[in-house]
């Protein structure tokens, strides 16, 4: 499995060339002290229709369902997922977020999260292709942009971004709308 760096682009295709239709994006994390409890939440931001999928309203976008909502990281593997069908989506980016849940009135960042990484999928043969870290620069941050799923005629390229922001998912989905 491929392990990207921030900037780092992943075409989703096929050894035949032809385009991954399913993709999962999986997330996973510890908390860095016993006792603490700290819940990330992942969404998915469609730029284009300005529309939001979270662990409120998980079907928000077409194409786009997330899993349950994990509150404290314990256990091993993906401790959250969104899966991307990309023959029910619309056409434009999704942009892969998390954020830490109310954050602010915790006094919660990243800095209280180890080994948090997402994990990109090929969905049709449960195969794991690529992973990114996001909690090496995160510090005080409270949200941060992962990725981008950018639709390149027909298949999508999954590019790290790792762009941190102080901000709860209505504010991160701000900072994509302005993009």
């Amino acid at each position: 499995m491929l392990s990207l760096e921030k900037g780092q682009s992943l075409s989703l295709t096929k050894p035949d060339g032809s385009s991954i239709q399913k993709v999962r994006v999986g997330l996973s994390w510890d908390v860095a002290s016993i006792g603490s409890n700290v819940d990330l939440d992942l969404f998915v931001v469609h730029k284009e229709s300005k529309k939001v999928a979270f662990f409120n309203d998980k079907t928000a976008i077409s194409g786009i369902k997330l899993s349950d909502d994990n509150l404290t990281g314990e256990g091993e593997g993906d401790d959250e997922f969104t899966e991307l069908d990309a023959t029910k989506t619309d056409d434009g980016d999704y942009y892969i977020c998390v954020n830490i849940y109310d954050a602010k009135s915790r006094k919660q960042a990243f800095n209280l999260v180890n080994n948090a990484k997402a994990t990109i999928y090929n969905n049709e043969t449960n195969t794991a292709l690529a992973s990114y870290s996001i909690t090496e620069d995160g510090g005080q941050n409270t949200g941060i942009i992962v990725a981008k799923l950018k639709d390149v005629g027909g298949s999508y390229e999954f590019t790290a971004l790792g762009e941190y922001i102080v901000g709860d998912i209505n504010e991160i989905a701000q900072v994509v709308f302005r993009k």
